[in-house]
Parts: structure tokens; sequence; C-alpha cells
């Protein structure tokens, strides 16, 4: 094992440490004593925000209600001018030509008000005045209106004498619709009496909002830019983002109670403060039109006046909290300077403090370093050494002198290029001796052949540390060494190993004692498709097909969980989905204690080998079937020959009777005559049927329409059709190409196919036939596809597989050899057939005749032809 260098005053990392030790308490000191500072600075700046925001908020509302009350001394001083000058039930036009001259001096001298108006008690107005342009104008006696329906006149008319209404401040509406631009509008009104008390009219002032507004704007210019008029209902009146103003006149539904709920729920329930939320400061102070006016500086209470009913308003200023925090930068802003030069200061004042300290430490660790080197050195059992820059042995311990044979008095003090390392390696070492005063360049690791006195070579592992002096300069090296010879031996004998499992030319698979896959050489995945990565701990079977059985593979893991070799085959499936077959031979692996670890299987591709093996059994059986297909036809002709002959003449001999015109002998041996004759018949059919099996013809291919085949086909059955009682349909896709293939067998083909359907339909009510016949695009290129269903009994499941075996049947009647037939002339023009149940009943016959088949004649079929002799 390395033994480690004692510190150095190189270690800047060991420095670094130290000089953290002393200077983050520090730090941390300094930390709370800014903080202190910050909080202290943080709680002043505060309450100078909290006593600002105060005072602007209240500076706004004495501006609205500075305005409120001129507004309504205003008022008070024209009713009181108006009453005393009397108020007859109709003014005379000198009266109404004296107030509206008094209305638009006080308009023009004011400038505050958009109308004054004078309404007599059924609402009308008598005078108006609109100022507009910056100019007073009397309205015309044509265009004065009736304002009896609107809310302000009906509150100002009940109210009594010294009372004054205060309309809402809204935005201003001519003709049923809000005037653009916007005019917010506050309506003031009082009504009027005559020197007998009677109620006469009523007088309104409309007075500019803007201005109002703009006055509040002006008193709160130092925080205009966060403060906001909002009425009762939550509705801003005024608000820095102009897009918010005047939510319940222009249709939208932001408010600010509903942007601040927590905030609004204190703000509505008192008249003024402050209040805290996690949105920020918000300082809030109400104006309610009646106590402004009470309250007013001087007060209005000599009038008597009253304001029974008004809303409301919230001046709100809201500092986010982002800006309340923004008191950090400033903070920092002021202070930086101080706070890092007191960071400087401590910096260089630690550094000073840490230098020192590990230069103590140092001096310590090196004297302790030297006593417990030799100890360790002496008491390992690895070789140990130690050179000194020149390259000489200056310690070596008792392992080594057993491990090389020298005594220490040989070693201590020889030079290590001369006496441990072979000539043709000195050159190398002596490069590396070199390097030793560079410990960037020196190697910790290093592994080299060492000379022992007898003269064999040791290879010996050595991990290298350098030796420095208290000044922190190099002064040898000490290397702590193992022997690998052995090692080296057995890992290069394991490489040749490994290398010959890779390039097997079979499969080599390792398991652990649950199946899975740890190992696999590069024979698997040129086998079976799977990379390595792919199957590495995933169980083998993933490669199974399905067809190698459960009972085999029980077999197989109770013979190698017993430790015994299992040997067999497996049909096992790729990555791509194909199938291959690989004979195996699966043994375990046993550890030193003969506990079985793991399992070894060794496979072998032997998919071409079970293909040959296939092909010559599958000539076997095809030469097997030739010769019987040969001995068949050899009996057939001879059958033929020796049967065809007597029955021509039996059947000759019936016909001539038939013609006889005796009418008593006809009528005796008619019926027995018509027997006769259908049983030759039979019998003719069966020995053409034999013939035709035992002597296959060469085909005639040649290009053909297959709709006409098949009509033709129908036409040779239509006998059958109508004596069954059977009723056919044919229905053939347009357009189908032309087939190579021989028309006279393929009629043949149809022909029994159609005989068999109308035999299977014998026996139901009504039976019927359909023939359909369509293009087909499989895999095996274009072709027709033919359907014949019938609507009889059916076929058997256990009799579908040999139903086109020579010599099978179900029916009473018959050879047999009908579907074998068709069998074979299909398979000599490579076609295809299947049966299957037809839905709702009966059977289902599929044809698939390829266009252009590549048609040969069997050697086998030659020989047969050959052979046969005809009758």
């Amino acid at each position: 094992m390395p033994i480690a260098p004692p510190p150095h005053r190189t270690s800047k990392l060991g420095l670094l440490k130290r000089f953290l030790g002393i200077f983050l308490p520090l730090c941390a000191v300094l930390f709370i004593v800014g903080s202190m500072h910050y909080y202290t600075f943080y709680t002043t700046e505060r309450n100078s925000i909290e006593a600002s925001e105060s005072l602007n908020v209240n500076l706004a509302k004495h501006a609205i209600v500075s305005d409120i009350t001129a507004v309504v001394s205003d008022l008070l001083f024209l009713a009181k001018h108006v009453e005393e000058q009397g108020l007859p039930d109709d003014l005379t036009y000198f009266d109404e030509k004296q107030i509206t001259t008094e209305f638009q001096v006080f308009s023009e001298k004011k400038g505050l008000y958009d109308q004054i108006r004078y309404l007599n008690s059924s609402g009308m107005e008598i005078v108006r005045i609109n100022f507009s342009g910056g100019k007073p104008q009397r309205v015309a006696r044509r265009y004065l209106q009736n304002k009896s329906s609107r809310y302000y006149f009906k509150e100002a008319f009940n109210q009594d004498r010294g009372n004054i209404y205060i309309s809402p401040l809204d935005l201003n509406i001519e003709g049923g619709s809000i005037e653009y631009p916007l005019k917010p509008m506050l309506r003031f009104a009082t009504p009027v009496f005559d020197r007998d008390g009677i109620k006469k009219g009523v007088i309104v002032l409309n007075y500019f909002g803007d201005r109002l507004i703009n006055s509040f704007k002006r008193a709160a210019a130092n925080i205009v830019d966060h403060v906001q008029l909002v009425n009762s209902d939550g509705y801003w009146l005024s608000s820095p983002n102009s897009n918010d103003e005047w939510g319940f006149m222009l249709g939208h539904d932001r408010t600010f109670s509903e942007q601040h709920k927590q905030a609004w729920k204190q703000i509505s329930r008192s008249d003024s403060g402050q209040i805290q939320t996690h949105e920020g400061l918000f300082t809030y102070a109400t104006v309610s039109p009646r106590p402004a006016v009470m309250e007013s500086d001087p007060p209005i209470q000599r009038l008597s006046t009253r304001i029974p009913s008004a809303s409301e308003w919230k001046v709100i200023s809201h500092i986010t909290s982002k800006k309340l925090s923004a008191t950090l930068p400033f903070f920092i802003q002021n202070h930086i300077a101080l706070y890092i030069g007191m960071f400087l200061l401590m910096a260089l004042i630690t550094w000073f403090l840490a230098y020192s300290q590990n230069l103590h430490r140092l001096a310590e660790a090196q004297r302790e370093y030297e006593q417990r080197f030799r100890h360790t050195l002496e008491n390992i059992d690895l070789a140990a050494i130690s050179l000194n820059s020149y390259g000489e042995v200056t310690f070596c311990n008792d392992y080594f002198l057993g491990m090389t044979g020298w005594h220490r008095n040989e070693v201590v003090g020889k030079n290590w290029l001369d006496q441990f390392v072979p000539d043709e390696l000195k050159e190398e070492v002596s490069d590396i001796i070199a390097q030793i005063t560079d410990p960037t360049a020196f190697p910790s690791h290093y592994e080299n052949q060492v000379k022992t006195k007898n003269g064999q070579i040791r290879l010996i592992s050595w991990n290298n540390t350098l030796s420095y002096d208290t000044a922190g300069n190099v002064i040898g090296v000490t290397g702590i060494g193992e022997d690998i010879t052995e090692s080296k031996r057995a890992e290069e004998e394991l490489r040749k190993l490994s290398s010959a499992v890779e390039q097997s030319p079979s499969i080599v698979m390792i398991t652990d004692r649950e199946g899975q896959i740890e190992y696999v050489n590069p024979k698997f995945t040129e086998v079976s498709g799977y990379s390595k990565d792919e199957v590495i701990g995933k169980n083998p079977r993933l490669l199974k097909s399905g067809e190698t059985s459960e009972t085999e593979y029980a077999k197989l893991w109770q013979s190698i969980n017993h430790g015994q070799e299992w040997r067999g085959e497996f049909h096992n499936k790729k990555k791509n989905g194909d199938l291959y077959w690989e004979a195996a031979a699966i043994s375990a692996i046993r550890n030193p204690e003969g506990e079985i670890t793991h399992y070894l299987s060794l496979k072998e591709d032997i998919t071409e080998r079970k293909r040959l093996e296939h092909e010559v059994a599958e000539r076997n059986r095809e030469l097997a079937r030739t010769q019987a297909l040969t001995a068949m036809g050899r009996m057939a002709s001879m059958i033929a020959h020796d049967l065809r002959n007597p029955l021509s003449s039996v059947k000759m001999t019936l016909q001539i009777l038939g013609k006889q015109t005796d009418p008593k002998f006809q009528r005796d041996n008619e019926e027995l005559r018509h027997i006769s004759l259908e049983q030759i018949r039979y019998m003719e059919e069966i020995l053409s049927d034999i013939l035709t099996f035992s002597k296959p013809d060469a085909i005639k291919p040649e290009w053909i329409d297959i709709e006409r085949i098949m009509d033709m086909a129908i036409g040779l059955s239509q006998r059958r059709l109508e004596q069954a009682n059977v009723e056919l349909t044919a229905d053939y896709q347009s357009g189908l190409p032309t087939v190579l293939g021989d028309a006279t067998k393929l009629r043949q083909v149809f022909s029994n196919l159609i005989t068999n359907a109308v035999q299977a339909s014998e026996m139901v009510e009504h039976p019927k036939i359909s023939i359909k016949m369509m293009l087909d695009l499989g895999k095996q290129g274009t072709g027709i596809c033919i359907e014949i269903c019938d609507n009889g009994l059916g076929i058997e499941i256990d009799d579908k597989e040999r139903l086109f075996e020579p010599f099978f049947t179900t029916k009473a009647k018959g050879t047999g050899l009908g579907l074998a037939i068709v069998k074979r002339i299909l398979d000599q023009h490579q076609g295809s057939i299947q049966l299957a149940h037809n839905i709702p009943q009966g059977t289902r016959i599929s044809l698939v005749l390829p266009v252009n088949p590549k048609i040969e004649t069997s050697p086998q079929q030659l020989e047969i032809e050959n052979e046969s002799v005809e009758p």
C-alpha cells in the first residue's frame, strides 16, 4: 500500500483549508454585524416610508375635501341668491333672463362646472348654462329637457331646505350613451323655496370630475405612480393604469377589490390606516362627502347643511413588496466601501495567521513522518525500497530482500540501474529516475522488471510516492511494489482463452443460477440477430419459439441442477422472427467449494443440416410415392385394359336390346336394362378416375381466359345441376387477367369441385352453390382467387386434413380420387386449395391460381408417363 507523503509548504489546499477555518468564522461575525446594521437602517427607512405615505394620502384626501367644500359653498350661494329674488309659479321673461345672466357670469368666473341648471318642480329645465370651449353658453328654450325621471332630480327634490344631494362620481351620459372622450362628472343639487317656504325647483351643478381627480393627483404628486382613488364598490376612479378605470361604467370586471382581496377586506372596514400583506404596504384614507362638508375649514354647519346619501371613496397608496425590499441595494450602495475594506483587512490578517500555523504544523508532521516511515515499510508484506534523487538505494525492507535473494549490505547504497534493471530496460528506467525532481512528470504507478541475484526476472507493479524535505523540495522516492509475475502469466492465459471463445464458430452463452444471461460471444449475435447489450441480464427464454415442449425444458433443468451435462436440440426464434435449429450442450460451472455458480451453454447452428435432412427425407418419401404410383399405374392400366373391353361388349349388348321392337320384351326388361347401363357408366367413371390419377399427363400451358374455362365447366355440369335442382350463381370481378395454364385440366378441376358441391347439397331443401372469382395480390405475387361455396351439410373437422388423400371418401359411392386429382393439378400450376366451413352452413373451397406460374414437368411424372400403358 502507498505511504502518504508528509504535509509540505507547497500544499495550497491545506493552507487554504486552514485559512478558511479562521476566515469563515470572522466572516460570520462580520455578516451578523452587517445584518444588524441593515436592520437598523431598514427600520428607519420603513418608518420614513410609512410616514411619507400617510402624509401624501391625507394631502390627497384634503384636496378632494377642499374641492367638494368649494362646490357645496357655490351651490348654497346660488340657491340662496335665487330664493332671495323670489320664485313665483311661473318665471317672467325678465326673471328668467336675470337668472340666466347671473348663472352665465357665475359659470364664466368659476370655470368649474360643465352645466349650471335651474329645474322647476316638474323637473323641466328652466335655465341651463353649458360651459363649452372655455365659454358659458345659454341653451335655447327649445333644447331644454325634462329631467323629472333622472335620479339626481328625484333625490334632490326630495331634500329639505338646506340639504344637498351629491351624486356618485361617474361618466357623463348623453343620448343614452357614454360621452367620448370620457368626461367624469359629479352632480351637486339642492332644492329652492319661495318666500312662503314652498319648494319651487332644484339648482344643479355638474362639476367636472377631471378637476377633482387632477386636484387629487397634484396633492399626491410625490406618490402619483402608486396612488389610486377607489369607490365603495372597489372600482377604480383613478389608477396609475388608466385601463383599470371606470370598470363599472365601461363594462370590464377589473377592480381593486378583486386584485387585492386580502387588503380590501381591511380597507373597506375602516376609515384610514396602514396594512402590510404579501402584496406590499397599503396606506389608505376614506373620503365621505358628508363628513367632508361638515368638517370643512371653515365648516358650513351654519347653513344647516345635511347630505343624506353619497358614496364613499378610498384614497389608497400601494407600495409593492419588491419596492419595499429595494432598501437593500440602497444600503449596499451607501456602505459597500466600508464593508469591503473590513473584509479585505480580515482576509489579510487571517492569511498571515494561517501561514504561520501551517509552517509550525509542517515541522511537527515531518518529524512524525520520519519516525513512522521505516516501521511501516518493515512490516508490510510488499516489497519496499527508497531511492535518492541520484537513483541510489537508501532503504529496502526484508520482503524485497527475500524476493531478490540479496543481503541488505549488498543493496543499500547501490545504484538501482546497475544492480536490478535488465540491460534492455536501463535507458527507459534512467529516463524515469531523471524525472524524480519533477512531481508532475514522475509516474505514481509503474510496472517494470527486476533482476534477482540468481538472474531470474520478476515483474513488479510499483506505487511511487515522492519524499520532500521541510523546504518542500523533492529528495527521493519511495516505491511499494507487488510481485505480479504469476498474475500476469495467468492474465495472458485468460486472454488467450477469451480470444478463443470470442472467435469460436460455436455459440457460447454463460448465465447465472437464475438463468440470467451474463455473457454471449459474437457468434450468438451473428446467428440470433440480438446484440450483446440487448440480451445481457435477460433470460434465454426470449429465444423460445414455442415448438420445444415444457417437458423437455424440465428435463434440461433437472439435469444441469444436479451437475449433469444436458445435450439436445432447440428450435429457437431469431430477432427478426425467423426460426433456426441449434444443437446445445449445457453444463454447470462450479466454484472452488463445488457450488454451482453459473451455467455454460455451447451451441451449434444446425439449421442447414436440419434442412438437408428434411430435404433428403422428403425426397425419399417422394421416391417411395413415385414407385407406388408407378406400380399402381401399371395395375390400373392392366385393370382398364382387361375390364373396358368386356364392359364395352355388355354395354353394346344392352343398347341393342334397347332397340328391340317387341313391346312385351321392352316392358319386361326396360328397368333392368336402365339399371345395368347406369352401373356400367358408374364403373367407367371409376376407371377414368383411376387412370387419370395413376397416369398424370404433362400439362400443356397456354394463356387462357379463366372465366371462359369456368363457364365451360358449369355448362358440362348443367345436367347434374338440373337433376339436383341446385341454384347456382356466379360473380366474376371485371378485368381479370389471363392465366398461364392447361385449359383441359383446369376445366376438370372446376367440374370436379362443382360435382362435389352438388353432391354435398343434395340433402338440403333448397340447395345453393355460389362461385366468386377475384384478383388476389398475395405475398407470392398476383393470382386469381376462386371461391366455390355450398349450403350442404359441411365437412367434419377430423376429415378436413385427409380429404386430399387418394382413395379417402366420406360418401357411400366413389373412389376418393376426385379431390386428390384436383390437388395434383393445382400443384402442377403452383396453385393452392383450402377447405373451410361456410357461414351459415356448408363448405367453402378457396383456390388461388398464380397468373404466371413457372410450370415444369417433374422427372417422376415423366417416368410414370413412360411406364404407363394405354388401354
